[in-house]
């Protein structure tokens, strides 16, 4: 008889490794680490007034995770630059598309304002909320910096 219950985090860790290890037999990784994280933190006065954190994984997937700056100092493209900073990065690296989800409340006219393009979107009813799946192809933006 099959049991299905909750995991704790040696049997959850055992899962992600086998899936990991399933990955790697049917797709040879060609990236130098699994999990490369990149991240960029803005300060004023030695206080942190932004970041954001970025990494690539397995096959050169670039992905935006967090990206957040202080109300106090929004609207004066430092996440613009947070932004720019994670994707030369991550493209660098060997990333040539990158992407990234986030919420109506939150950014995704911001993400388009600096070349994502909306591939997706769910609705969450219960919370009457939107999700937005944005990409961006870097090669086409970061190409002609990087020769």
């Amino acid at each position: 008889m099959i049991k299905f219950e909750f995991g704790n985090q040696k049997e959850i860790d055992f899962i992600e490794t086998e899936l990991d290890l399933y990955n790697k037999q049917m797709k040879k990784v060609v990236q130098n680490e699994d999990y490369k994280k990149f991240s960029v933190v803005a300060k004023k006065n030695n206080k942190i007034i932004g970041g954001g954190v970025a990494y690539s994984s397995l096959y050169y997937i670039g992905y935006i995770d967090t990206l957040w700056v202080s109300n106090e100092f929004k609207n004066q493209s430092i996440g613009s630059h947070i932004l720019n900073d994670l994707e030369k990065r991550m493209y660098n690296y060997g990333c040539e598309m990158c992407h990234v989800d986030t919420f109506d409340f939150q950014a995704p006219k911001f993400y388009q304002k600096n070349g994502y393009e909306i591939f997706g979107e769910l609705f969450h009813s219960k919370q009457n909320l939107r999700e937005y799946f944005l990409k961006k192809n870097l090669v086409d933006f970061y190409e002609n910096e990087s020769t």
